[in-house]
């Protein structure tokens, strides 16, 4: 998946970012953060950035900003 996930620009944000956004939270709370983090978050996120690339659209990069300005606001 790495070369389907490097084949766009970075962004400012995107889905994974705003799902994840509390990611130090669950590492915390892992006995073992590195294996949990390797194990569990790694994939999550793997998926989370292929399926975006996978469906991005203009239209969809604007709800992601929606989403993004949501999540900073409510904290």
């Amino acid at each position: 998946m790495r070369d389907l996930i490097l084949s766009v620009r970075p962004g400012i944000t995107d889905p994974a970012s705003i799902e994840f956004r509390n990611e130090a939270d669950e590492l915390a709370a892992a006995p073992d953060p590195e294996t949990y983090y390797v194990q569990e978050l790694l994939p999550r996120k793997t998926a989370a950035y292929a399926q975006y690339v996978r469906t991005r659209s203009f239209t969809k990069d604007l709800v992601v900003l929606g989403q993004t300005l949501r999540a900073v606001i409510s904290g």
